[in-house]
């Protein structure tokens, strides 16, 4: 009987840490793809000629960002196709957009460290 409580305890420990760890991270970010495509508007050269093409929903993450370590937030995987400064529009090149508190704040190449949680 002492070790079914045992595991029911450590069972519990478990879950009530999982729920702590996935509280951090607050909800997805709603409407991610447009704030996504307006984040990346404001580093294009032509931003309305630029094409999107999502390729993963929004996972949490741990960002290591100019000083701050382990925070706790939401990424999305994005290939972007943008003109070049010759005119010509270039290849698809992926990103990875990372989300805290529902807003995008650094891409993937911005961060020190990313590990998926």
């Amino acid at each position: 009987m002492k070790i079914k409580q045992a595991l029911a305890g450590i069972a519990v420990a478990f879950a009530l840490g999982a729920g702590a760890v996935a509280a951090e991270f607050g909800p997805a970010p709603a409407d991610y793809e447009q704030a996504a495509v307006d984040y990346f508007g404001e580093r294009l050269t032509d931003p309305r000629s630029a094409r999107y093409d999502f390729t993963s929903e929004p996972y949490q993450v741990f960002a290591d960002l100019r000083g701050y370590e382990g925070i706790p937030c939401w990424a999305v995987d994005v290939r972007v196709k943008a003109r070049m400064p010759n005119g010509d529009l270039g290849g698809y090149v992926p990103y990875t957009v990372i989300f805290l508190d529902g807003e995008p704040i650094a891409l993937e190449i911005d961060a020190v460290r990313m590990v998926r949680a």
